[in-house]
């Protein structure tokens, strides 16, 4: 990535270098991939894991609903409201071009992901190729780029033609044959790349592709110290954004690094590009709001799925040091960050290294520091190394500036594509010619064997699937509906059950009442779901499923007149005019009446402290019973987040209109409720925004996030 020395035109070479890049994009997606996984049938698809299950789910949904306004909502998730799906990483631009041209084509719903695998492995090689040429080029004569003008500043008519200024890939005294040699080692190696070939179960996030085409248009600019082209900056970061918003965010950070150096037109030509580098962030994101309707909550969980400080470096999964070597995880969550370099590419590296490629770091400074804020922010405050904690640093604030990428790990991508195709320039205009293509064959030899493990996986995964996963049982026939109560705070099955039963669902022209998403909406959580799957009536066609915890909680005289409830291995479902298979699940206790005694009233979300008081837990709580009244009386006290300050509540009893109080701070407070004619059973539903610790203000509660203390519910006279 340092000084490479001057450099002339090759341009012949160009065609070329980019016809052995398809050539090996082609070979490596028919390998790969196969006819079955490519047609979208099969393998992965037919077995897929927990994200995959969401993302294909999502996918497939979209495509069997009428198009609504944003463009992405698809109306078969969270039925009847709709929801985005860029919110279930559903690759929202191959899920557009499915709905729009394919599926009227094919008369239904196809899965494009095989295809998306298939692109790209076969857009791979040419992106690195052409970030590879943008490492090499550098000014002719050898001249500082810092100090010559930049095109904003000096206008078209001042500069030179780009083919008299760069290079293609390599000085033309070295020869077109050294030129595609290194073409040829860069679309290798970008093929073999371990964190690519890691990420065969989160299909989306395949498009590394994108990444290396922001490198190649920031490597340009900044050997250039020029700006950024703004047309096609614009299209990739719209493209990426669309594809996933990880890929989005890296790549913009990329083509950050121009902003960074010293600009030849002083602060009013900064201030021009750092105002053409924010309309490159926001439109796209204007974009994406756009058509999904919003960009989602801020995930948390930064820190924990960060890389190891050693990953890059240390075998894993290793075909040379052993394929049992297990990647290094010091959280729990650090798989996300494995970034292994392979043997090939660390051996380049330590022999530029070595060459003296670090005496040209100032010419390349402006990328280096935006490479090394991503490498930052993938290691995070708190570094581990191997098993240890050697950088101890509070999480606070940095998990409020970068929650949005939860994931960090994966911010290391550049910065390993960086290091290979750098080394790469680098090692091309030094190395002999004579020592040359041994090397550069050396290193894709050496890569090959260590990602072997990984090529075999990969391929494996793509045609047999996910190996291992439990049975799934069959769905009724006729199903419109599916409703799955998630267990809170765990599942008490594999996970991979409740999603491939959503998958399932939708290949069977089901809607889903909910869905896992990478971005839920700020509405709806853990709680919510499993109460409403508890405690509200089925509606025709639809099916319920239960599994875990949630089938101990089942009572189904709370879903309505009617219904019956089968036990299949380990999960329940339940259904009003549906077939079901499976044994009998007795029908419970009785809905109690409404009286005094409060504890037979709660339904969900509620613990009892040793007076017997009820707190609410979390951030719903509700109460299920009999009466024949028409009005209610409830009597509770907030508890807010500090002494003084009012709880903020949304009530609704029923599918009746909600009603938003704030209940003053551990003081008591009478609610009056209507009740809806013709509830049977009634359902009053407490929702809490914000729920408070209780133990941090010192009160005796038996939970651990608080929103009010019920002290009695009864029946009020009709007014």
């Amino acid at each position: 990535m340092m000084e490479a020395g001057p450099l002339r035109s090759t341009g012949s070479s160009g065609p070329a270098a980019y016809g052995i890049g398809l050539a090996l994009g082609l070979l490596a997606a028919a390998w790969l991939v196969g006819l079955g996984p490519l047609g979208g049938q099969g393998g992965l698809w037919a077995q897929p894991g927990v994200d995959l299950s969401q993302n294909l789910a999502g996918h497939m949904a979209f495509q069997s609903g009428g198009w609504r306004w944003p463009l992405l909502v698809s109306g078969n998730l969270f039925w009847p409201g709709g929801f985005s799906i860029a919110m279930t990483d559903s690759n929202p631009l191959l899920s557009l071009l499915a709905k729009a041209v394919v599926a009227p084509l094919a008369g239904g719903p196809v899965n494009l992901f095989g295809a998306w695998v298939a692109l790209c492995w076969l857009v791979q090689p040419l992106a690195a190729i052409y970030a590879l040429r943008g490492f090499a080029a550098k000014p002719a004569g050898g001249s500082n780029p810092d100090s010559a003008g930049s095109e904003d500043a000096a206008g078209p008519a001042a500069q030179p033609s780009a083919r008299a200024r760069y290079s293609a890939c390599g000085p033309a005294s070295l020869g077109r044959g050294r030129a595609i040699a290194m073409a040829a080692t860069a679309g290798a190696m970008a093929l073999l790349w371990p964190a690519l070939l890691h990420r065969i179960g989160h299909i989306n996030l395949l498009g590394h592709f994108c990444l290396l085409l922001a490198l190649g248009l920031a490597a340009r600019a900044v050997g250039r110290g020029a700006g950024l082209p703004f047309g096609r900056s614009l299209a990739l970061l719209a493209v990426t954004i669309l594809i996933h918003p990880y890929l989005f965010l890296f790549a913009g950070a990329v083509l950050a690094a121009p902003l960074l150096r010293r600009h030849p037109g002083g602060r009013r030509g900064w201030g021009k590009e750092a105002a053409r580098f924010l309309a490159l962030l926001v439109l796209p994101v204007l974009l994406y709001r756009l058509l999904s309707g919003g960009t989602g909550g801020a995930d948390r969980g930064y820190g924990h799925y960060s890389m190891n400080l050693l990953s890059p470096v240390w075998p894993q999964v290793s075909g040379l040091f052993g394929a049992h070597l297990p990647v290094l995880d010091a959280t729990g969550g650090q798989y996300e960050g494995f970034n292994y370099l392979g043997a090939g590419t660390l051996l380049l590296v330590a022999l530029a290294l070595l060459a003296g490629w670090w005496r040209g770091w100032r010419r390349w400074l402006p990328l280096l520091l935006a490479l090394a804020g991503l490498a930052a922010v993938a290691v995070t405050p708190r570094v581990y190394a191997g098993p240890w904690l050697v950088v101890p640093l509070p999480a606070w604030p940095w998990d409020q500036i970068f929650g949005i990428v939860r994931a960090s790990g994966r911010a290391f991508w550049p910065v390993g594509y960086a290091l290979l195709l750098g080394a790469i320039a680098f090692l091309g205009s030094r190395l002999p010619g004579r020592w040359l293509a041994p090397v550069l064959g050396l290193a894709v030899l050496l890569q090959a064997a260590d990602a072997a493990p990984l090529l075999r996986q990969a391929r494996d995964r793509l045609a047999l699937g996910e190996v291992g996963l439990p049975p799934l049982p069959p769905l009724p026939a006729g199903l419109a509906l599916l409703r799955i109560a998630p267990a809170c705070p765990g599942p008490g099955v594999d996970s991979s059950v409740a999603e491939r039963m959503r998958l399932a669902a939708v290949r069977q022209g089901a809607a889903l009442a909910e869905i896992r998403a990478s971005r839920q909406p700020r509405w709806f959580n853990c709680e919510t779901g499993l109460s409403d799957a508890l405690e509200t009536p089925l509606r025709p066609g639809e099916a319920r499923l239960f599994f875990g915890p949630a089938i101990a909680a089942l009572r189904p005289r709370a879903l309505g007149e009617g219904v019956s409830c089968r036990r299949q291995g380990e999960v329940v479902f339940c259904a009003r005019d549906l077939p079901l298979a499976g044994e009998p699940v007795p029908e419970g206790r009785p809905l109690p009446l409404l009286a005094p005694d409060l504890p037979p009233l709660l339904a969900t979300g509620w613990a009892l402290d040793a007076a017997g008081l009820a707190w609410s837990e979390g951030p719903r709580a509700t109460l299920l019973f009999r009466t024949d009244a028409r009005r209610l009386r409830l009597r509770l006290e907030g508890v807010g987040r500090w002494a003084g300050d009012a709880r903020e509540a949304v009530l609704r009893v029923n599918d009746g209109a909600p009603l938003t109080v704030a209940l003053p701070d551990l003081q008591t407070t009478d609610l009056l409720l209507d009740i809806p004619a013709g509830a049977a059973p009634v359902r009053v539903v407490i929702d809490l925004h914000r729920p408070a610790d209780p133990a941090g203000r010192g009160l005796p509660a038996p939970v651990r996030r608080a929103g009010v203390r019920l002290l009695s519910v009864s029946a009020a006279e009709q007014q």
